[in-house]
């Protein structure tokens, strides 16, 4: 499931998600490398449905990025049992990305 986070939801689909693993999705509008990587996170998404993808803006939502030491997007962050596992700076492959996952679930 892909959903579109906003700071007055991240503790609804973030921080209260016990169904295993988030992948978050830190980019921006005006970010080609982060619509390449929107077009790999939805593929993504039909092959793993346990999992939830996460997006969020940082330009909408700066404190969420702050939070997360988000220096530069595209940025995906591993997230798991309200823990940060693995952060991910910079356009990966599907395969790359598929690993990971792999490795955290």
């Amino acid at each position: 499931m892909i959903v579109d986070i906003k700071t007055d939801l991240y503790a609804t689909h973030i921080l209260n998600n016990q169904q295993g693993l988030v992948l978050l999705d830190f980019g921006a509008t005006t970010c080609a490398p982060c619509k390449s990587l929107t077009q790999i996170l939805e593929a993504i998404d039909q092959s793993h449905p346990k999992i939830t993808i996460a997006k969020i803006n940082v330009d909408d939502n700066p404190e969420l990025a702050i939070q997360f030491g988000i220096m530069s997007v595209p940025t995906l962050v591993f997230w798991k049992n309200n823990a940060v596992l693995q952060k991910v700076t910079g356009l990966k492959s599907r395969d790359f990305i598929e690993n990971l996952i792999t490795q955290h679930l």
